[in-house]
């Protein structure tokens, strides 16, 4: 049996095995050529089997030990999903770290032929609402360790004031009550300059930069131009090359569908020559027609299915680059996007639990001023009752703990705005396809550990 990963998330199966086990509810296990996968949600192991081993497992006495330390092997008396969901109800009322989102902006420089917005209305972050933001985080004072920030639009850097002055109380509110911080924008990148580059890494420590490049320049300017028909991709390019520099980690987020699909791989050569490998992540997302999204985008949009062999092309595409590594996932947090600490502000401190319901007032769940004090919504309370055991699709699915049962939102209500309207992450189509390769590539470079009773 060959290792490729030992438990990494759950310390409590460091303890002796107990005298009865059964084969984990959590172990995902499917064939590839090499043999039997098995991947256990819960504690991140990653082990191949011959089919002979898998067969036999049940009289392997001498790896109980070690299965039972990978959680592999679970305690017979145990029920694995009845644990883990009391656990996911613990994880909704977890506020020992923080996530706030803070839309600095509705407005937003560019006309992108697959914008889902409409009318973007001239609103930005008011004063009013950053003092109550302070006063927010003032009255939570010693009751989280770790603050994590994602300054959102419209286009954020438009109110980039807002973001300086914000960050200023931010940082130092942090380094005062030893909280640990970290910060995040996604931007369009146009509104940048060498010496904003500089201020909002060092400054303001936002060190992570979400930024779509859609294509070459000639495709990235017909698809996200400036509202005066003028193209951005130089402007763009040059403002990551200033990040990168400054020791920021930018995502370049790759918008995908019919129109542009072809060209994503001459994208990916001018990032790989730019001397960014190592340096910036690859994010491919697949184009989606939703609520407000032009009329004629419904042709070039591809399906959950379609997208799948595309993006897992263009992923084995963007490794033999070294601008991606195959991927394992990783855990949500515990309640996901339900949990007490997870909280977008909107620009006049109007409170959406959902960020892509972000500028329709009736998926408002109250105010940053009064968060304690409204009487809350009856769909609100029913959202945050939610648990992935309500779901006919969640049920049954071994990839519950991994992504807290994806969007609660897509998985009670039919519309909204923004993103997906899909209830499943968007890494599931090609999750196993990435372990296989992953597997095949540390059996290449001899990387795994043989089980101890095969040495």
């Amino acid at each position: 049996m060959k290792i490729f990963r030992n438990n990494i998330w759950e310390n409590h199966l460091q303890s002796a095995a107990p005298n009865e086990v059964k084969w984990s509810y959590w172990n995902d296990c499917f064939s590839i050529p090499e043999g039997e996968v098995c991947f256990n949600v819960m504690t991140g192991s990653l082990v191949l089997m011959s089919n002979s081993e898998y067969e036999n497992l049940s009289k392997a006495k001498e790896c109980i030990s070690r299965l039972w330390e990978l959680g592999l092997y679970a305690d017979v008396h145990k029920d694995e999903y009845k644990d883990w969901l009391k656990i996911y109800r613990e994880g909704k009322n977890d506020e020992s770290f923080l996530d706030l989102t803070f839309l600095t902006s509705r407005q937003c420089q560019f006309k992108c032929t697959y914008c889902f917005e409409g009318l973007k209305p001239k609103k930005d972050l008011t004063d009013e609402t950053i003092s109550h933001i302070k006063s927010f985080l003032e009255k939570r004072k010693g009751s989280f360790q770790k603050l994590q920030v994602y300054w959102f639009g419209g286009e954020p850097l438009i109110g980039y004031n807002k973001i300086i002055t914000l960050s200023d109380y931010i940082t130092h509110f942090c380094d005062n009550n030893e909280i640990e911080y970290d910060s995040s924008i996604t931007t369009n990148g146009y509104a940048l300059t060498r010496e904003r580059c500089e201020e909002l890494v060092k400054s303001c420590r936002i060190s992570r930069y979400v930024i779509t490049v859609d294509g070459t320049e000639e495709v990235h300017n017909q698809r996200r131009p400036l509202l005066s028909g003028k193209g951005t991709f130089k402007t763009i390019w040059q403002n990551i090359h200033w990040l990168v520099d400054f020791g920021a980690h930018v995502v370049f987020r790759i918008t995908i569908d019919k129109e542009n699909a072809d060209n994503i791989p001459l994208l990916l050569d001018k990032i790989a020559q730019s001397g960014f490998a190592g340096k910036v992540s690859i994010a491919l997302a697949r184009t989606f027609e939703i609520l407000n999204t032009p009329e004629d985008l419904g042709s070039k949009v591809f399906s959950e299915r379609e997208f799948a062999p595309v993006e897992m092309k263009l992923i084995d595409y963007a490794h033999s680059l070294g601008l991606m590594n195959y991927r394992l996932p990783h855990k949500a947090p515990l309640g996901g996007c339900l949990r007490k600490g997870d909280i977008t502000i909107g620009t006049d401190g109007e409170i959406y639990k959902c960020l892509d319901t972000i500028g329709e007032m009736k998926w408002v769940t109250g105010s940053i001023d009064k968060i304690d004090s409204e009487p809350q919504p009856q769909w609100y309370k029913d959202y945050l009752n939610w648990t992935p055991d309500d779901s006919n699709k969640c049920r049954g699915c071994k990839l519950q703990p991994l992504c807290s049962g994806g969007c609660p939102h897509n998985a009670m209500f039919s519309d909204k705005m923004h993103g997906s309207v899909l209830q499943c992450p968007d890494w599931k189509p090609n999750y196993r396809c990435q372990i296989e390769r992953y597997i095949k590539e540390k059996i290449g470079k001899n990387e795994f550990e043989l089980l101890q009773s095969e040495r």
